[in-house]
């Protein structure tokens, strides 16, 4: 069974190509690099309005098989600005952005699906047509890492009776490096605050606030379908009471 998380263009399978034709080592120092671009804490102080990755750097890991699994972030390893990550990889400069914007736009669509790992691993290797298991698996197991915690919270007793209350949003502009100054991306980062005091931002760009949005769309069809069905019973039900 396929599952509709994501777009594979011309761009992105091109991309792809690239990733596959990377050796391990250099796969999986690009990756963490990616990741941590594109978690909370690279993206600057709250309240800031653009982010950058330019000069942040990367340690990188050993293969699969290492005892890296708990942490696959520490190694003895140097780490990598960008420019030197650029000069590691060793492809026209053209190639390497799209290679982060191709590993950007994988682990972004993946952090928003819940899936089964087993399900995700067969859509990393027939529908991205990742050809390499063990990046695969490196793929696979920082998602895993990444989401363990969300639904260790999600099961916990205390969002039984959890409610959204206040919703804020605002726009960060993300520039990927120094080389592509110009080339900027909106991103708008929805803000909610529960009953229990947490805080969940959910960044996204143009198309995935268009896609929460139908979706949004789509469920307030559904209830107004329900509601519009369950109004004729309620009229008759008081209609027949005494």
């Amino acid at each position: 069974m396929s599952i509709n998380w994501i777009k594979i263009t011309d761009r992105a399978r091109e991309g792809i190509k690239i990733i596959n034709a990377l050796p391990y080592d250099t796969f999986n120092t690009v990756l963490l690099y990616t990741h941590r671009q594109m978690s909370p804490s690279a993206t600057g102080a709250p309240g800031t309005s653009a982010t950058s990755t330019v000069g942040t750097s990367v340690t990188t890991t050993e293969r699969a098989d290492s005892n890296t699994d708990e942490n696959p972030t520490s190694s003895t390893e140097p780490e990598y600005t960008l420019e030197e990550l650029e000069r590691l990889v060793g492809v026209p400069r053209a190639d390497f952005l799209l290679l982060i914007k191709t590993f950007s736009y994988i682990l972004r669509r993946i952090s928003t699906f819940i899936i089964k790992p087993s399900l995700l691993q067969r859509e990393l290797r027939e529908k991205l047509q990742l050809e390499d298991e063990a990046k695969i698996d490196a793929i696979l197991r920082l998602w895993v890492r990444e989401t363990t915690p969300i639904m260790n919270n999600l099961a916990s007793k205390r969002y039984e009776s959890n409610v959204i209350e206040d919703v804020a949003w605002k726009l960060n502009m993300e520039i990927a490096s120094h080389c592509q100054q110009r080339e900027k991306t909106p991103l708008t980062v929805l803000q909610m605050k529960t009953g229990a005091g947490e805080d969940i931002n959910i960044e996204m760009n143009q198309a995935e606030l268009l896609e929460l949005y139908n979706q949004f769309e789509n469920i307030q069809g559904e209830l107004d379908a329900m509601l519009a069905m369950k109004a004729p019973e309620a009229a008759a039900s008081t209609t027949n009471n005494p």
